[in-house]
């Protein structure tokens, strides 16, 4: 087996700029749908598979408070007030916008590629609609400049047919899910009720605690990757390896996201597969 390494970590640790704890912004976070009756206050986006951000008017951040090193030239496009959004550069290219934002010197370039989408206005007070309005409103007076910035879509919810439709169709597209809101709700930070996600499959975290031996045309690489959950249940994961990542598989100890479908009776999850190495963003 090959040295192992794991630039993804490397990257991750040693390029955003340290910044003070006592700045990280406290988000709003999602919960599970699974069932909660909805009514026509609740609003329905995409789901973006980006890199969640907020700016606060004067420099752009992860949840968690490390500085993000966008050009000056997408900075000058962003409001003067404090919002949340996603930093996407379309289905399925969460990995080009964690290796650009990731970067401690901003390439122009990669940059141009890469658009924040406003999803919620959180220095106010006011309903989800009125704050939402607040941002779509900014966004007119804009007329057709600030191109990399936008506002996320939001359409009522109708019927439970419809929201199924809807999930299935953003799926089929490459997106990854829905978000549920309820638009006469403040902002709190926290899991809400007032936030749903809704998927087609399940994403949790484990950590790597070693490999298999590959077979076949892998008998030389990685054939899985041996993890345990925070639930501490131990099982592999071969799905969803790259031949890359079978070379230079993520470090014993490294955290990182799986895909699945459903658990077993015992708990284990169902078709697991690879996602990426973690970002504690």
């Amino acid at each position: 087996m090959s040295k192992r390494h794991s630039l993804s970590l490397t990257v991750m640790t040693a390029l955003f700029m340290p910044y003070d704890s006592l700045h990280a912004q406290e988000v709003m976070l999602a919960k599970t749908y699974q069932g909660q009756p909805l009514t026509a206050t609740y609003w329905v986006s995409e789901k973006l598979d980006g890199i969640r951000a907020i700016w606060d008017g004067k420099a752009l951040k992860t949840r968690n408070g490390s500085v993000i090193h966008a050009p000056q030239s997408f900075i000058d496009q962003l409001p003067s007030f404090s919002v949340e959004g996603e930093l996407w550069a379309g289905r399925g290219q969460f990995g080009y916008v964690q290796q650009t934002v990731l970067d401690a010197k901003a390439n122009q370039e990669a940059w141009s590629k890469v658009a924040f989408i406003m999803f919620d206005r959180i220095d106010l007070l006011s309903p989800y609609h009125m704050r939402h309005d607040d941002l779509q409103q900014w966004k007119l007076n804009q007329g057709s400049a600030f191109k990399q910035v936008s506002v996320i879509q939001q359409t009522p919810f109708a019927s439970y047919v419809k929201l199924n439709r809807q999930l299935h169709k953003v799926v089929k597209l490459g997106g990854e899910g829905l978000m549920v809101r309820n638009a006469s709700a403040v902002y709190i930070a926290g899991r809400s009720d007032s936030l749903y996600k809704i998927k087609t499959h399940q994403d949790a975290e484990a950590r790597v605690i070693g490999y298999t031996q590959g077979k076949g045309k892998y008998q030389a690489l990685v054939g899985a990757l041996l993890v345990e959950s925070a639930n501490g249940f131990r099982f592999s994961i071969g799905s969803g390896l790259s031949d890359e990542l079978r070379r230079n598989p993520p470090k014993i100890g490294t955290n990182i996201t799986y895909r699945y479908n459903d658990t077993t009776d015992n708990g284990i999850p169902k078709f697991a597969r690879f996602v990426r190495v973690r970002a504690d963003f």
